[in-house]
């Protein structure tokens, strides 16, 4: 899809997490300067390329940024000088309800149930259940970030611990027709953990290695291997994470999904990021730019961490915590606009109807963690 030169030099910019120019200095912003801020480095008739994309790209932020109806703004990041081609090659959802309808209980809220006015685990310390943003570079295992983050946070709410675990141990070794960086369903990673009896290993351990991979597909991505076993039995480490089955949330069900972040925990979300690219802050309202379709076109797994109210604009959001690195949205993180009444429209991809902004309430669920005992 693209050379091997744009992943490597897109990849090395996202992990320069430093001072990014922000949406209010693009005034003057030229294709030299991104390519100096985020490490491009082309040459010849590549360059005139990507120059022509970065171009057409940031003359629609500033666009976007020019109205003043928008309640959310855009700027330049990673995937500046992408196609949407390109960009929609890492959004890899692949969402399978088969899967999804054997989890354990549906949530719903109870008849009668008070919502707090606002919930938001960024902020939570007691204990911390949020990890670090982490970044997937150039490989479309979102969902198996999803699935990964949701164990940390539950393992976190079970047991006061919150360790960093390891995606690619998810992105790698699940099968059931998994693709890796190819593309997975969350449910799918949550059932390789409750098959594996030695659980999820450590990041540490089982680091992410597919940051620059070749390609989104099964194929390319790192090979599963059994870390546990190279330590045991002369070193007794042992995993900390298991999983017995996993919960969801009811479907399109603003109430529940509420209930469930407040009473429950985070929770992994199926969501449409086709137009998320060049999102850089406030609150995002469903983009129709790229189609009507493209709206609810379910692509990319994330995890749904809070909800709130902004005073300033009168708005009411969900807090949704992304794998592209903290250049990236609000730190990593983007709002999500929520109407007292949910837009709702149908989806080509698993042909049915889906609702919230981006789809926000089309599929929440979460793991149901366990601590696994040593291992002699």
């Amino acid at each position: 899809m693209r050379s091997l030169l744009v992943v490597a030099t897109v990849a090395l910019a996202a992990v320069a997490e430093g001072q990014r120019t922000s949406w209010r200095q693009l005034k003057g912003y030229s294709f030299d300067k991104y390519c100096d801020e985020f490490g491009r480095s082309y040459e010849g008739q590549e360059f005139i390329r990507r120059k022509s994309i970065f171009d057409i790209n940031l003359q629609a932020i500033q666009a976007h940024n020019a109205d003043k109806s928008q309640t959310y703004k855009k700027g330049v990041n990673q995937f500046s000088d992408w196609t949407q081609a390109e960009f929609n090659g890492i959004n890899r959802l692949k969402v399978d309800k088969t899967a999804r309808a054997q989890a354990k209980y549906t949530h719903s809220m109870p008849t009668g149930a008070n919502l707090p006015s606002e919930v938001d685990y960024r902020t939570w310390t007691s204990p911390n259940v949020l990890t670090g943003i982490k970044n997937q570079g150039a490989c479309g295992g979102c969902w198996a970030f999803s699935a990964t983050e949701s164990v940390e946070s539950y393992f976190a709410l079970a047991t006061g611990q919150l360790p960093v675990l390891s995606v690619q141990q998810i992105t790698s070794c699940t099968e059931g027709g998994m693709q890796g960086c190819g593309g997975g369903d969350m449910s799918y990673g949550w059932k390789y953990v409750e098959n594996n009896s030695t659980g999820l290993n450590e990041e540490w351990l089982y680091p992410f290695t597919d940051f620059f991979v070749a390609a989104e597909t099964k194929a390319a991505t790192a090979k599963c291997r059994n870390i546990t076993k190279s330590f045991l039995p002369n070193f007794p480490w042992y995993p900390k994470a298991g999983v017995a089955g996993f919960g969801n949330v009811a479907v399109n069900d603003a109430n529940a999904t509420l209930h469930a972040l407040a009473r429950i925990g985070p929770q992994s979300i199926s969501v449409a990021a086709a137009s998320w690219s060049a999102y850089e802050g406030g609150i995002f309202q469903n983009d129709y730019s790229l189609g009507n379709n493209t709206v609810w076109q379910i692509d990319h797994g994330v995890q749904l961490v809070g909800y709130g109210h902004d005073f300033g604009m009168d708005m009411d959001y969900w807090i949704v915590r992304n794998s592209w690195g903290t250049q990236w949205g609000e730190d990593g993180f983007i709002r999500l606009s929520r109407p007292k009444v949910e837009p709702c429209g149908t989806t080509e991809y698993d042909n049915g109807m889906v609702c919230g902004t981006s789809g926000v309430l089309s599929g929440p669920d979460h793991p149901i963690v366990t601590e696994l005992k040593k291992q002699n």
